[in-house]
């Protein structure tokens, strides 16, 4: 039997939002769990009174708090999958093609093979005991055991359809899971019950079963661990940062800045830890998570306040700052993309063909799988784009563009852009076939990029690079990662490397006092779910286990690498800036490797929401860009265009 690892545990957990430090010590696994044993005692935690997770406090229609006693990853994944208003936002409407069928079935009628037993009542074998979120506990399962039966099993359950096979949104979810001390031929072993949930528009009600899956006894090790084993206020932080970053393609997911443990919504009563903030049907709201233990009083709010004042005055040191007025670059890269994607019959018949595939997916299905890997439904919107420019004043990025670098020319701040192609647009090939590698399909998007170079903005343009990095790739192995909107190491390394070239050019680098030699690279491992299989046909998801991937980690001496406040390079943007940086691994991601080879110090300023919005962020960074010389603007292309978050003024 693997002994119980935190970091394995917080590897297995991405999915769900849990990512725990992996220096910080685990609670020692129960000696009596033994493989060997025939009937090994079963640790699960039973309660005498009632069980309550979290508590809930509405505050209005579009804003609540979650309060967890005990900050457990299984309190906080539980207290943030159960009924969370941002994961149903419309999914209480009837979705088409549906007949209507379940509404009066009986459910003998349409059974449950993965279930022994069904009943309209709770049954008595989980009183006393605390339900927890099946999606990510099944992920941590697995990954520690690499047991996917009740995954199979739960994923099977919300994928019945009642013989409506066209209705694409699923007709029940498992709203909260049991693991059960086995009685007779199970003793040693854990039974679990599942809660079903059918969907609001089917006028069902609840009901529960028992799953014929069984778990051996070292899966209620890991079921205890997860549990039992407490956060500290930082490792909370890093959980609701994760989930964020993971429910952020389709739930527009953000954490809020606020100071955790602080007043929020003018009101004493509510000190959350972490707010999350979504937008998944073009109205916000807001779901904070409060741990009480974490709660700062109004005395340590004063002096915290203090603390912040003092460190915002005492701890950036402002520099003389000369712009590089050179426009050789920006010139050279606008000559090279003249008429480099250019609109052809070949491009017309991709587009053509991805606007087919687009159209036979369900309305509401936002990614599939073809050819080996998962694709993004609005990736490949942004692939059959009209003109960018073209949009209305609230979607088109080249004034805000031309707004920022004159904001950011006044204070004589470099600004330099990088649009992150999509996968699609980098394996046009593998996303339509027939499609010849080395076409370059994105005509639209490609010319938006000369526009903001005409319009005398410095971008980068990392299309080339990446085209190359995927020559190399070696299957399984990507310069994106399969399952996932992002790149993995190989497309990674290759964009640093040639935006750490561009940031050695400029200037004033010299007089930034590089530090060339002073940080420390280590390869490691990620184990990472890609962020696109929670957005696949339900019997489909139980097909895409976690990746494994090669990383980086950066050091500082025997520390991990952050940037400070007085870095001279600000690296903003969306989830391309954080992943590998504040979540994954950590002090992988673009921030760290760039500081890397540079020597510069480099600060990161992630918007998990979006692009567009790191702007209001970067506004409120006054005191922190009296010691910058240079705003990188990081983003994913695809916000370009129909982006759900509004580009607002700064």
């Amino acid at each position: 039997m693997k002994k119980l690892s935190l970091s394995l545990l917080s590897l297995a957990g991405l999915s769900a939002g849990m990512f725990l430090a992996a220096s910080c010590a685990a609670p020692s696994v129960n000696p009596s769990v033994q493989a060997n044993d025939a009937a090994p005692t079963i640790h699960v935690p039973v309660y005498a009174a009632p069980v309550t997770v979290f508590e809930m406090r509405v505050l209005d229609r579009d804003k609540q708090v979650r309060v967890v006693e005990k900050p457990t990853l299984a309190a906080l994944d539980f207290a943030a999958y159960f009924a969370n208003p941002i994961r149903m936002a419309g999914m209480d409407e009837k979705p088409e093609n549906y007949t209507g069928k379940m509404a009066n079935a009986k459910l003998e009628e349409f059974p449950f093979p993965m279930l022994d037993s069904i009943s309209d009542y709770e049954p008595a074998a989980v009183a006393g005991v605390a339900p927890i979120a099946w999606e990510p506990f099944a992920k941590i399962l697995y990954a520690q055991t690499g047991d996917d039966a009740l995954a199979k099993a739960l994923n099977e359950v919300e994928a019945v359809k009642w013989n409506e096979p066209d209705v694409f949104r699923a007709f029940q979810t498992v709203s909260r899971l049991w693991g059960v001390p086995g009685t007779g031929e199970n003793q040693g072993k854990i039974e679990w019950w599942a809660e079903v949930m059918p969907a609001v528009w089917t006028g069902r009600t609840p009901f529960y079963g028992k799953l014929k899956v069984v778990s051996g006894g070292e899966s209620a090790e890991v079921l205890n661990y997860y549990m039992t084993a407490e956060m500290n206020n930082e490792e909370a932080m890093n959980w609701a940062r994760t989930l964020s970053s993971y429910w952020y393609p389709t739930l527009n997911t953000d954490l809020e800045q606020h100071t955790p443990g602080a007043i929020w919504e003018n009101s004493s009563a509510n000190r959350p830890f972490a707010v999350m903030r979504g937008n998944p049907m073009g109205s916000p709201m807001w779901v904070a998570f409060e741990v009480p233990a974490f709660r700062l009083t109004d005395e340590q709010l004063r002096a915290a306040a203090v603390a912040d004042s003092l460190a915002a005055a005492g701890e950036v040191v402002p520099v003389n700052r000369t712009l590089d007025t050179s426009s050789y670059a920006r010139l050279e890269t606008l000559a090279a993309m003249e008429n480099s994607c250019p609109a052809t019959p070949a491009t017309k018949k991709f587009r053509e063909a991805l606007k087919k595939k687009l159209a036979k997916l369900p309305k509401e299905q936002n990614a599939w799988a073809d050819n080996g890997m998962l694709w993004f439904r609005r990736n490949a919107n942004y692939l059959v784009a009209d003109k960018i420019s073209g949009q209305d004043s609230l979607h088109n990025p080249l004034p805000r563009m031309i707004e920022l670098k004159q904001y950011l020319d006044s204070m004589n701040v470099q600004l330099l852009v990088v649009p992150v192609p999509v996968k699609e647009e980098i394996y046009a090939d593998k996303l339509v076939k027939g499609t010849p590698a080395d076409l370059c399909v994105n005509v639209n998007g490609r010319e938006f990029i000369r526009e903001m170079l005409a319009a005398g903005i410095d971008v980068l343009d990392l299309y080339p690079s990446l085209m190359a990095a995927r020559s190399g790739d070696d299957a399984p192995h990507y310069s994106y990662q399969r399952y996932d909107t992002h790149w993995a190491l190989p497309g990674m390394l290759a964009a640093m490397e040639q935006l750490a070239s561009r940031v050695t050019q400029y200037s004033w680098y010299a007089d930034a006092n590089p530090q060339p030699g002073s940080l420390v690279m280590k390869d490691t491992v990620v184990l990472r779910e890609g962020d696109l299989v929670a957005h696949l046909p339900d019997k489909e998801k139980s097909k895409y286990a976690a990746d494994t991937l090669a990383g980086m980690k950066i050091y500082k001496g025997d520390k991990s690498y952050k940037g400070g406040k007085n870095a001279p390079i600000l690296l903003m943007g969306d989830s391309f800036t954080g992943v590998f940086e504040s979540v994954d691994q950590k002090s992988g991601g673009p921030g760290s490797l760039l500081a890397y080879a540079t020597g510069l110090d480099v600060q990161v300023l992630t918007s998990w929401g979006g692009g567009p919005g790191v702007r209001a962020r970067l506004k409120k960074m006054k005191k922190d860009m009296l010691s910058k010389r240079l705003v990188i603007y990081m983003m994913t292309a695809r916000d370009y265009w129909q982006s759900p978050m509004e580009w607002d003024g700064i």
